[in-house]
């Protein structure tokens, strides 16, 4: 019908949107998929000024090459046009999902929108994890399987204030964090991953990539409840800020994480 919205699919991050939007074409929905960006879980989001968010992220986390990266703000306001009728998926259990929800029901305004929900979906995924965490260890087979697309919903016009005040308080504390807690977003220091961080480590070095990617599988999978993980950009600025305080002993010419070896410190053991 002239005059009718665009029925478009929305979620954070390029490799979800990709997985929808591949799932959606093998059900024949044609409609645009449009990936979201910026980490808002943590970084400055009073306001979530792409400039602002990267100046932080370079004094604060000191981050690897790859990552030294501004955020886009196009796909946001493709996303909230009022030409466009979105239909938004996500986890909430995923704090970055979470958290960038909670950003886009916010910048709507309490204008309609629809919500696909995997949030405790009962499901066991072909790599045998039940109740996915986020969207992003979902394949498009497990999209299909589950059913997913028939979870969608009008999300209410109560609901959708409810996201938006819990935005703005979260806002207007700007932590340097934010994760899941018992079903909500919650600030938290910078330090908050500090203790596992360490506890990772081993008292030989070893390159800092190795010790992050292990700790991104013990707060993904060996945790109670699962799926408590960050971005590797947060704890690889956290190393650094470690080894500042001795907390970490680190070598190695920099500037990213391949180019680091880390241990525990040595003070105190015996040969």
């Amino acid at each position: 019908m002239p005059g009718e919205a665009e029925v478009i699919h929305v979620a954070w991050g390029a490799s979800r949107a990709d997985t929808i939007r591949d799932a959606l074409r093998s059900q024949g929905d044609e409609a645009r998929v449009i990936a979201l960006s910026g980490d808002l879980n943590f970084g400055p989001i009073n306001p979530p000024d792409p400039d602002i968010r990267h100046a932080w992220l370079r004094a604060v986390l000191r981050p690897d090459p790859y990552a030294d990266q501004r955020e886009a703000e196009e796909p946001w306001m493709e996303a909230t046009s009022t030409r466009v009728h979105p239909v938004y998926w996500v986890c909430m259990s995923d704090a970055t999902e979470h958290a960038s929800f909670l950003e886009f029901a916010f910048r709507m305004n309490g204008r309609p929108f629809d919500i696909i929900d995997a949030t405790a979906l009962d499901f066991v995924t072909r790599d045998g994890v039940r109740r996915p965490w986020s969207l992003g260890i979902m394949r498009r087979e497990d999209i299909i399987a589950s059913r997913l697309r028939d979870r969608r919903r009008v999300f209410s016009r109560s609901e959708c204030n409810a996201a938006a005040a819990r935005w703005a308080a979260l806002r207007s504390e700007d932590a340097p964090l934010r994760i899941v807690r018992n079903g909500r977003l919650v600030s938290a220091p910078l330090t908050h991953y500090d203790a596992v961080l360490i506890a990772q480590a081993a008292t030989d070095w070893e390159v800092a990539a190795r010790v992050i990617g292990r700790t991104l599988h013990h707060l993904a999978v060996e945790v109670d409840p699962p799926g408590q993980g960050v971005s590797d950009i947060v704890l690889f600025g956290r190393i650094q800020a470690l080894g500042d305080a001795g907390n970490l002993e680190i070598k190695g010419p920099g500037p990213g994480m391949r180019d680091y070896e880390i241990r525990k410190p040595t003070a105190g053991l015996t040969a």
